[in-house]
């Protein structure tokens, strides 16, 4: 099981210093033109299938909406798919959740694992939600078919289905989890851990958000699709030399990083300039130690073994790559992006890098990037 990403979108809130998105109306995205990179048409007729079955949301809502716990409830929600994962990934027994929900309509109780009582204390904002979410499933899922596929080169045909279950009780912080059934891929979405911070915001903004959670998650399962199928995303590429782990890593995590972002801070170099310059030197750091290690073999492996861990992605790898992604699509439009991405993280790099020689108020990559995107150039033409 995979855990939402939400805590990228939080970390790089966390690195801008603040919490809100600048106002709208002042913003390159809500004039004319789009900014947004995945606000882009589709290059092919991708074919991103997504269903959305909100019936364990609507149930809990109708569970805490009486006047008294009643335990048939929960018995008829623990053969709800979605409720069952919940549990699983919790990690605790079904009693717990029990225990949990019955704590909702007590005073006095404090739930352990999962937050009933704050959706029952707030029910009517989430019924209305709800509803607004179910009578649009249809555009929801259209919305978020048309974002998962925009960002993907158009030189193959890539074709995806994702079952999307809506809930209240996710346990711990994360606003979605990723589970597979099979061959199936289910995307399970907490609406109150997805939109608890939304309160006061218009239902079509709220609904917005859920339609880029999930175009997110459908662009990842597209995104893995297209680069299993691409050389020039499979197996080792000698151009990148020592630095292919932090390269490719990088670029493999930043197309599918932007949705965690909110359509209100692109240009991520205007509107996060400040946490994105400070990813990108993060990035240089890291390879610049990799270049030292060159000659150290259990000091480069270390370094390695560090990336290769899941949080590395998440928390450093997508920050970074974001930056880089956006930076290349705000320079050389959604072609030159999508070019880049077919043509493998040298490549999106190299886009970057033609980037900062233009816009001076970019950060510069390091040398050892430089020297070795440059050195491998001409081989790279002569393929």
């Amino acid at each position: 099981m995979k855990r939402g990403a939400a805590l990228l979108a939080a970390l790089l809130l966390w690195r801008c210093g603040g919490s809100a998105p600048p106002p709208a109306a002042t913003t390159p995205a809500a004039k004319g033109s789009s900014r947004v990179p995945f606000d882009s048409p589709p290059a092919a007729n991708h074919a991103i299938g997504i269903t959305i079955d909100d019936q364990a949301a609507q149930e809990i809502l109708s569970a805490l909406s009486r006047p008294k716990f009643q335990l048939p409830d929960i018995k008829i929600l623990e053969d709800r798919t979605a409720v069952r994962f919940a549990i699983q990934d919790s990690g605790r027994p079904a009693d717990v959740y029990e225990r949990d929900f019955a704590a909702a309509f007590e005073e006095q109780s404090r739930p352990a694992v999962f937050d009933f009582r704050s959706i029952r204390q707030n029910r009517d904002r989430w019924q209305a939600l709800a509803g607004a979410v179910s009578s649009r499933h249809d555009e929801i899922a259209r919305i978020a078919a048309r974002r998962g596929a925009s960002l993907l080169p158009g030189d193959r045909v890539v074709s995806v289905k994702l079952q999307v279950f809506l809930l209240f009780g996710l346990a711990g912080l994360s606003d979605h989890l990723i589970v597979h059934r099979g061959e199936e891929e289910l995307m399970i979405i907490d609406l109150f851990r997805a939109l608890g911070d939304t309160e006061g915001e218009p239902i079509d903004s709220q609904v917005a958000r859920i339609s880029r959670l999930i175009a997110g998650v459908a662009f990842r399962e597209a995104w893995d699709v297209y680069r299993s199928a691409s050389p020039a995303w499979g197996g080792p590429d000698p151009s990148l030399g020592h630095l292919e782990p932090l390269l490719k890593a990088v670029a493999q995590a930043g197309p599918e990083s932007l949705f965690a972002i909110d359509e209100n801070f692109f240009p991520l170099s205007v509107w996060l300039k400040d946490p994105m310059r400070r990813a990108v030197d993060d990035l240089n750091r890291r390879a610049d130690r990799l270049a030292e290690a060159r000659g150290n073999l259990d000091q480069r492996l270390g370094i390695i073994s560090e990336m290769k861990k899941p949080e590395f992605a998440r928390r450093v790898a997508g920050p970074e790559g974001a930056y880089l992604t956006d930076t290349v699509f705000q320079s050389a439009g959604i072609d030159g992006l999508r070019s880049a991405l077919a043509l493998g993280p040298r490549a999106l790099f190299e886009a970057y890098d033609r980037a900062t020689q233009s816009d001076k108020e970019l950060v510069p990559l390091t040398k050892p990037i430089r020297d070795q995107l440059r050195s491998a150039a001409p081989a790279a033409r002569s393929h």
